[in-house]
């Protein structure tokens, strides 16, 4: 009776062990087990394909084994410490969707993959194993790649596009009477502390969202970036004739508050400035 019973059991087990097993092989997923040293004791025939190992050379490589070359998504290279099974036994708790790339052995390109961990426990508290998953998402991420690689080009035509149509209305900024009186009371209140759109729009005694649409129809710019272009313009008169001893005195002469700020777009529109000059003369040639 009891061979019977163990018989049994034996034959249960071994079925189990073979849907495991077959689970293993199957799954989609890369499994590695890691023993509390980070040393690898198991591992199925998907982890080894996207690390690029055989089974018999992963058999027993630890964490730190220089075999391992792992990436951040900014493809900066991974520090041990941030291994998932250096992560999971370090905080002794699971780890979700962390994504790194390996540089296989077998692939010219990084295989990207999500990760995720956890730590088993024996009866006396110990961490006995470490679990580590991960599904390839190469596919994905070269998708994503691509996309950012459009949203920049088109950032950059729209960007391009803005520019041209600056340029094309810089001829007529100031021959227009409404923008005339917009960039004289500008000028008048340079150094007014509070003077924003608001003061603007009731010196010209007009609304402050008629203001807004007269200035973007006239000039292509809104009201701050119109008012901003004047002071800048002012600087740049008061810098190239030297009128004051330091650029903090010229910041706040022409109503910036804040030196750094200030000295940032200054340099952005001297670039803007000696590139739309460049341009200018590639077109007259």
């Amino acid at each position: 009776m009891y061979e019977t019973e163990g018989g049994q059991i034996v034959a249960a087990l071994r079925i189990n062990e073979e849907r495991f097993q077959g689970l293993l092989i199957n799954i989609e997923a890369g499994i590695v087990v890691h023993a509390p040293d980070t040393s690898i004791i198991m591992n199925n025939f998907k982890a080894s394909e996207l690390l690029g190992l055989s089974n018999e050379q992963m058999m027993g490589k630890k964490a730190i084994d220089p075999a391992w070359k792992f990436v951040d998504p900014d493809n900066n290279t991974l520090s041990p410490d941030d291994y998932p099974v250096n992560r999971v036994l370090t905080s002794k708790k699971p780890i979700k969707s962390q994504v790194l790339g390996i540089h296989s052995p077998m692939f010219k390109d990084v295989v990207w993959v999500t990760v995720n961990g956890f730590p088993i426990y024996s009866s006396t508290g110990d961490c006995s194993e470490i679990v580590i998953s991960f599904v390839d998402i190469s596919a994905r991420k070269l998708a994503e790649n691509e996309l950012n690689s459009h949203r920049d080009l088109l950032e950059e035509m729209i960007e391009v596009r803005t520019n041209e149509l600056i340029e094309r209305n810089k001829s007529k900024h100031y021959d227009n009477d409404f923008l005339n009186k917009v960039r004289n009371i500008v000028l008048e209140n340079l150094g007014v502390n509070g003077f924003d759109i608001d003061t603007l729009a009731a010196k010209l005694f007009i609304s402050r969202s008629t203001l807004q649409r007269k200035i973007k129809r006239e000039s292509g710019l809104t009201p701050v970036q119109f008012i901003r272009k004047v002071r800048l313009e002012k600087a740049h008169d008061y810098i190239q004739s030297n009128t004051h001893r330091t650029l903090a005195e010229t910041a706040y002469a022409v109503g910036f508050s804040h030196t750094g700020y200030f000295s940032k777009i200054y340099k952005k529109y001297c670039e803007e400035k000696v590139m739309s000059s460049n341009s200018l003369q590639h077109k007259t040639k």
